[in-house]
Order: C-alpha cells, then structure tokens, then sequence
C-alpha cells in the first residue's frame, strides 16, 4: 500500500475526501469499546494510593463546590484547611463518574465505610476509559501517520496490553490522562504540520489534557507539539490558547489553594535542588534497572529504534512526528534521570515513563509495517514476554506486593541514597519476580479453596476503609474486583456470572473491532 507524499494516510482513502476517515474512525472505536471492557474486566474496583484516594476526595469535594479535602496526603492552605498538592484536572475530569457513584450509593442508603468503598469501586475504573482511549487514538494516529490497518492495530494492542499502561488502567493515578494528552498533542501537531485540515485543534485538546494534568507536562508537550515549528504560521492559534487555557487553570487553582498563583504545591520538589541524582544512574534506573528499566516492563519498546529509521523515510507528517518522539523522550530522560524520585515511588515500574509509551509506540507501528519474518517473530517474542510481565503486576497490586516485599511501609526518608535501592537494582529483589511469586502462591490458594475472607470487623484504616487484619488478608488476594466481592461475601454465582457477561462483551467487541481492520484492508 502507497503512502502519500504527505504522509498523512493511505494514498486510496485520500482519494475518498471525507469519508477516508470514517472506517479509521470506527476501527478506533471498535477497538476501544473491546479494550475498556478488558479494562474493566481486569479492575481492580479499588482507589488505595495517597495520591489516588486524596485526588478520589477532592472531585467528591466539587460535587459540593468546595476543593479541600480530609488529611492525607495534602498540604495545609494560610486558612488551615487541607489540600490535595496534585493538580486537579483529574478530579474534575473524573466528576461524572463520582456522581454516578455517590448516587448509587445514596439510592443504596449504604452506611460507611460501605458508602465510601461503593463510590471508589465506580470512579476506580476512570482510567480505563481513558486508556481505553488512549488506544483508539493511537490506532488512529497510526493509520493517518501512513501505518496500514494490520500493523497499526497489533501496535495497538502491543501498547495497551504488553506495558504497564495495562496496570495504570487500574489506578486512579494522572499517567493515563497525561499520555493521552501527549499522543493527541503529537499526533495531532504532525498531521497539521502535513496539512491535515483541523488536526491543530486535535493537538491543542491533548496540550490542554496534558499540562493540565500536571505541570511538568509543559516542556514534554511543547516537544511533543514541535512539528508545528516548520512552517509555523497559523497552525499553532489553537495549541497557543490551550496551553495559555491550562496554565491559567493551574494559577487560578493555585491561588484559591494557597492564595498564590505561584504556589503549585510542590515545595522543594519543583525547584532546582529536586534534581540531584547523578544522570548516569537515573538513566540506568528508568532504562535497564532491574526494577524500574522500561525495556523490562514494555519489551516491544526495542522495535521502536527500526520505526524510527522508517518514519524518517515516509511522509512528511511521519518525519516530523519522528522528530518529536525522538525529542519528547530525551527531554524526558534528561528531565527524570536527574530527579531525585526518578523511580516515581510507590509505583509498577517506570511510572515517570508512562506518559511517554503511546509516542514511544507510533516508531513500533512503523516497525511492524511490512516487518520481515525474522522482524515479526522477534515482536511475537517480545509481546509475549511484556504480557507475562503485565499479567504480573495486573493480577497483584503492586502495593501489596511492596508490602509483602519489606519496602512498604518505607523505612528510610526519600531522598536517602539507599531509598529501595534493592527494589531497584538488585535483580534477585525485582518487583516483576515479586509479583509472580505472589500470584503464584496466591493462585495456588485459591484453587485449593483458601482464597481470603474479609471480616469486616475491627477499627478501619482512615485512607483504606479496611481493618488492619483485612488488609494482612489482602496479600493473598487477587486484584481482581470480582474476586474481592466475593471475599467480602457477596454470593459467588452473581459475581461470577457479571464477571462472565464483561468477558463476552469483551470477547465480542474485539471481534468487531478486527471485523472493522479487515474492511479497512479490503478497501486498501
């Protein structure tokens, strides 16, 4: 299949004006209906994590218009309330879901901490629409980048279920939404660049997710919406006003927070002095650690160097996004490598790195596009070693197992030298292996009938609405939301049975979403 000189999108769909995109578009769809579904079959219906359960309180907290949020992991405002130190386009995102949640709850007349566990399980699968997204906007990206639907959509699936983009689906952490801010900024900043009429206002939507996210999303989107510098001209209005829209909403926030429109929350983690690991280890942390390395956790990320070289030779939409891949990721290994928490703990591997994934991942589509034999047997091979890897950190929370591993609850301050420097460098201490000891174990208890059973009684831990003795429990669990329903006693038959209808549905819409990639090769 030709390319076209602009490298936009297959030469024969060009032909077809605006309905060229429409199959593209429906493929996407498919394909992120099917991923949600597995997302949601995978869940884990719980919101945990410091972060997570302080960011979960603050969208419940805009539900009433307010922004401050119990203690926790939170900074203290001249007022004396408490306040998330996270940015809060998340929360605000996410307030359709909390909604739904509490309303479920309060139509229940649940009593706490049931109340509260109801409306985290609801808002728990946020990320995976995200992801969900983020997936049917790669593919879509690929296939206007020139990709043809069989590589585009493998890439797709390498990047959704082979890295530890899988696990963040779980989470209610910020990664999910940066990275598809960065992919829509890129892929949408390449395709104007090539001339695709309106593909800026795509760039500027992902500027504005992303660096409302977080901040430092700002130097990693201006790499990211790079192709726009040649020629520039009217193409970056659009991009302009969402960054300006983003920095404005921080400083607003920001000042309602702490009466300063300076003030991000971040103290000394957003100055210089943040940044004082020696760049040699930061960069062998997050590269090839043992726990933390990317190539570990996203093996398939080795084809990407071969995309790249084939990106340089298409169109020019695929150079410039080439471009701007290769310049977003060196920014951001500069940037972390040097940041005193590199390693983004308590994480699933290279947490800082996941934003960077979908980009890292177009080079992989190209890779695989008319890929030799010997090409696709290397990427099977890598596939297949990146969803052992996930399987292990999705069928575990990697909390419990830092807790099982002695790493949680941390014994040495953050910016000790030695903080988890086993966890990290140590093979024989690798969380990937940690994981698959556990799930082992735990898998083995669970078919001789000795999976955990919560009682429910005791005091509750404030930030896990569950008893100490509970959570010792949980080490032996699955994290799997079906499974932690009928731990809790709910019957098995019920849970079994809507656990089957998610995998159907799933099994159904990735059947349709092939069904759509195979029209589309028909009509190449």
């Amino acid at each position: 299949m030709s390319r076209d000189p602009g490298g936009l999108r297959p030469a024969p769909a060009a032909a077809g004006s605006a309905r060229a995109g429409a199959p593209v578009g429906r493929t996407a769809r498919a394909l992120a209906l099917a991923a949600f579904l597995f997302y949601v079959l995978s869940g884990g219906g719980r919101i945990v994590g410091s972060d997570e359960v302080t960011m979960f309180e603050l969208s419940r907290a805009l539900l009433h218009g307010r922004i401050e949020v119990p203690e926790g992991a939170t900074l203290d405002g001249r007022d004396g309330r408490h306040y998330s130190k996270n940015a809060a386009a998340q929360a605000i995102a996410a307030l359709p879901l909390t909604a739904a949640g509490e309303g479920a709850a309060a139509a229940a007349r649940l009593p706490e901490p049931r109340r509260t566990l109801a409306v985290r399980f609801v808002v728990s699968f946020f990320n995976a629409l995200i992801t969900a997204l983020v997936l049917g906007a790669f593919y879509a990206a690929a296939r206007a980048l020139g990709v043809a639907p069989r590589p585009a959509f493998a890439a797709a699936l390498l990047l959704g279920f082979t890295t530890p983009l899988w696990v963040y689906a779980k989470s209610f952490m910020a990664e999910p939404l940066e990275a598809l801010g960065l992919l829509l900024a890129l892929g949408g900043a390449a395709r104007a660049a090539g001339g695709a009429p309106r593909a800026a206002r795509v760039a500027a939507l992902g500027a504005l997710l992303a660096v409302s996210a977080k901040l430092s999303m700002l130097p990693l989107t201006l790499a990211a919406l790079a192709p726009l510098l040649w020629p520039p001209a009217r193409r970056w209005g659009w991009p302009v006003a969402a960054l300006a829209a983003a920095l404005a909403g921080h400083g607003l926030y920001d000042r309602a927070r702490f009466g300063n429109l300076l003030e991000t929350g971040y103290g000394a983690q957003a100055s210089p002095a943040a940044f004082t690991t020696p760049i040699a280890v930061g960069l062998y942390g997050l590269l090839i650690s043992s726990g933390k390395g990317v190539v570990w956790f996203a093996p398939a990320i080795l084809l990407a160097p071969a995309g790249l070289k084939a990106m340089s030779g298409a169109g020019t939409a695929a150079r410039r996004a080439a471009w701007a891949v290769a310049a977003t990721w060196v920014l951001g290994l500069l940037i972390y490598a040097r940041f005193q928490h590199w390693a983004g703990d308590g994480s699933y591997g290279p947490r800082y790195l996941v934003p960077l994934l979908p980009l890292a991942f177009l080079p992989v589509a190209f890779a695989l596009d008319r890929a030799s034999a010997a090409r696709r047997r290397l990427a099977a091979l890598l596939a297949l070693a990146g969803l052992v890897v996930q399987i292990g950190g999705v069928a575990i929370y990697f909390g419990a197992q830092m807790r099982e591993a002695g790493d949680y609850p941390y014994t040495l301050p953050l910016d000790h030298p030695r903080f988890m420097s086993d966890s990290h460098f140590n093979p024989a201490f690798s969380p990937i292996a940690g994981h698959w000891r556990m799930l082992s174990r735990n898998l083995a208890e669970h078919l001789r009938g000795a999976a955990p059973r919560l009682s429910g009684g005791g005091a509750a831990d404030p930030r896990l609405e569950v008893s100490i003795a509970d959570q010792q429990r949980l080490l032996h669990a699955l994290d799997l939301w079906w499974l932690y329903l009928i731990y809790a006693g709910v019957p098995t038959p019920a849970t079994l049975a809507a656990a089957l209808a998610t995998l159907l549905l799933s099994l159904w819409a990735l059947g349709r979403a092939r069904f759509q990639r195979g029209r589309e090769s028909t009509a190449a």
